[in-house]
């Protein structure tokens, strides 16, 4: 290449720099996780921890990072207890049909979060238990749930790997996905091996957290990263609620999930979750429901009434502070201009109680979302 060519061609990257440049200039930041904003704070406990932080936590999340705390969340014994609940309720093992309950360090969370199970085996351990199989009887049932809810795969388009697994599961000889079993665990165990199995799974857990579908490419990557334990699933949901696609769907409500509701509900006006007991009970009642919002106010106004010592209090005559500290305490945000001067309005009699405040927010729609 001549001298003169040679200074075009660097001119013309030198422009086609430039340009990108001003591109890049133009484009709008991404969106980030803010911790000083209420709503991300609960959005990130309700993601990773199916319940909203209490009072302390919240005010200690704005002394950290975003990576910190999602690190911190995903890392508890706390977010494995509630991906064992998610997932119970993913394969309808719930009330009376869950699995014989452990506690502690033996129970299914406690080893996962000590690390001596892997997410391939705890998965596997779910679907192999007698709860799994009284919840699916025969053959038919029981290999249709295990090949579409495991490997995301539409059975009437697999009419020939539903008919291995159903001569396997009535013990006999079959092969499916070119291995030989002649067993219900060994339809389970097949399956587990498969790509897919993680992929499937990846692929759920990233919606369940951030509220949107990922690529394809990336549902493979993060599964290769599990299977050899590259990563693991606390890391990869650290990663994700830290992530711009995250920040960006906190942009929009998103609905609270029965569990998400009660359990926040709890921490929310009793500064404590609910016990394994109330949680089944009321969630129970709930999923009965083809509404379910109005049975949502019922459950806050008894909460209230029965723990209206726990709630703020009025300070003084101060009443656009206890709104102010109700909004962001329950919502996760400021009242607008006309929503504060209509609560002072409503409780400048000095007989409003504080719960009055608190019971409008908790049974507005807004606090059912978040």
């Amino acid at each position: 290449m001549g001298r003169r060519a040679a200074v075009l061609t660097l001119r013309a990257g030198a422009l086609l720099l430039s340009a990108a440049a001003g591109l890049a200039a133009q484009q709008p930041p991404a969106p980030a996780l803010d911790l000083h904003q209420p709503r991300h704070v609960r959005a990130l406990y309700l993601d990773l921890l199916g319940r909203t932080p209490d009072r302390d936590e919240l005010e200690l999340a704005q002394a950290s990072t975003p990576e910190l705390l999602a690190r911190h969340l995903a890392g508890s014994a706390e977010f494995w207890e509630h991906w064992y609940e998610d997932e119970l309720y993913y394969f309808l093992l719930i009330d009376n049909a869950r699995p014989p309950e452990l506690s502690g360090a033996d129970s299914l969370p406690g080893r996962l979060s000590q690390g001596s199970i892997g997410l391939r085996d705890a998965e596997r351990e779910i679907v192999g238990s007698q709860a799994f199989h009284r919840a699916n009887p025969g053959n038919d049932t029981f290999v249709t749930v295990v090949l579409e809810q495991l490997l995301g795969l539409n059975v009437q388009k697999e009419t020939a790997l539903l008919a291995a697994g159903k001569r396997m599961y009535d013990g006999q000889p079959a092969v499916m996905f070119g291995e030989q079993g002649n067993s219900q665990a060994d339809v389970v165990s097949i399956a587990a091996r498969q790509p897919a199995f993680l992929q499937r799974l990846v692929e759920r857990q990233h919606q369940r957290l951030v509220g949107r579908p990922a690529a394809h490419q990336d549902v493979v990557a993060w599964s290769h990263a599990l299977d050899d334990a590259s990563a693991d699933l606390p890391a990869l949901a650290a990663r994700w609620v830290t992530s711009p696609a995250y920040a960006a769907r906190l942009g929009t409500l998103r609905p609270k999930t029965d569990a998400q509701f009660i359990r926040g509900l709890f921490v929310d006006l009793t500064g404590r979750p609910p016990t394994r007991d109330e949680l089944q009970r009321l969630r129970g009642a709930l999923s009965a429901m083809a509404d379910a919002g109005p049975l949502r106010s019922v459950i806050a106004r008894a909460l209230i009434d029965e723990h209206e010592a726990d709630l703020p209090r009025r300070d003084g005559a101060d009443i656009g502070a206890l709104v102010d500290e109700s909004f962001r305490r329950y919502l996760g945000r400021d009242p607008g201009p006309d929503e504060r001067a209509d609560f002072v309005k409503l409780c400048a009699d000095p007989a409003c109680r504080p719960a009055t405040i608190v019971q409008a927010v908790v049974t507005h729609w807004e606090y059912q979302y978040y």
